[in-house]
């Protein structure tokens, strides 16, 4: 069975497959040190580990180049969610080097076949809300949704994109009784769409947080986060760490009054505007 769909820009050369040898798997551990710039060996999946999933209902792939080095991964297992059975993604990711070119797409597009093949109703994984990048692919590009938020999901890390900050995520559900893409949630008055974070452009052009709304009466919301954390944790952590709480706040209040992210927008040229979409009440 072919686990491609086809997404184009990604190079002829880079086959996406599961991995046949150990030396295969040693370079899929050495794809996610690079991916992440992880320095300490214990967050690398083990080989044994991988190896087992693999043979008892979990999906590990590479994107391999033709002499069989590992330039992209993923890796899921099964798992439950709401107590329905689902494909857990732990991790896909691709080099420097190769980003960009739709080979994380392949990948999670082949995880999605595959449960799909399987009658497993459900592809989930975690994603920090900060990364807005990983925000717009997650829920507009694949269509997926969210109903959950876990403070402090993994704890202190010390790789590149988590040293020093909470690990705080959102856990994504992707669907595979039904194509998705045709998810499409109706188009909405922008201007006079409710927010739940208030907020203001700095002297220095950065986004910063007013302050997060007590109650949430209209039953489409807006959910704002800055482009780029990292810059602003640059230039002032005291605001960046305001995001972050305001940011957990908000998503946990909704949540727990039955909202469901249903997308992400990106507005404006030059300072981008970034909005997570939450409906009361919608399908999960």
């Amino acid at each position: 069975m072919s686990l491609l769909k086809g997404v184009s820009g990604m190079q002829p050369d880079i086959t996406i497959r599961r991995p046949h040898t150990p030396g295969e798997y040693q370079s899929l551990q050495e794809a996610q040190k690079r991916a992440w710039g992880i320095t300490q060996d214990g967050y690398v999946v083990p080989v044994a580990t991988m190896v087992g999933a693999q043979h008892h209902g979990g999906l590990v792939l590479g994107a391999f180049l033709a002499g069989g080095q590992a330039i992209g991964l993923s890796f899921s297992f099964m798992g439950k969610i709401h107590g329905e059975l689902c494909l857990y993604s732990q991790l896909t990711g691709v080099v420097p080097e190769y980003q960009g070119q739709g080979i994380g797409g392949q990948m999670k597009w082949a995880q999605w076949e595959y449960a799909r093949t399987h009658n497993i109703p459900l592809v989930a994984w975690a994603f920090d809300p900060f990364q807005s990048g990983n925000a717009h692919f997650n829920m507009h590009m694949l269509r997926a949704r969210s109903k959950r938020f876990l403070n402090d999901m993994y704890g202190p890390r010390t790789d590149a994109l988590n040293a020093g900050v909470p690990t705080d995520r959102m856990i994504v559900e992707w669907p595979t009784g039904h194509d998705p893409l045709n998810d499409k949630p109706a188009k909405i008055n922008f201007e006079n769409t409710a927010q739940i974070i208030e907020t203001h452009v700095t002297g220095s052009g950065f986004m910063a947080v007013a302050f997060v709304h007590d109650t949430l009466r209209e039953d489409i919301q807006l959910l704002e986060i800055p482009e780029k954390i990292q810059a602003i944790q640059g230039h002032d952590l005291e605001q960046a760490m305001r995001w972050r709480a305001a940011v957990r706040e908000a998503f946990c209040k909704a949540f727990q009054e039955g909202f469901v992210v249903t997308d992400f927008i990106r507005r404006g040229s030059g300072l981008k505007r970034c909005y997570y979409r939450l409906e009361r009440g919608a399908e999960g």
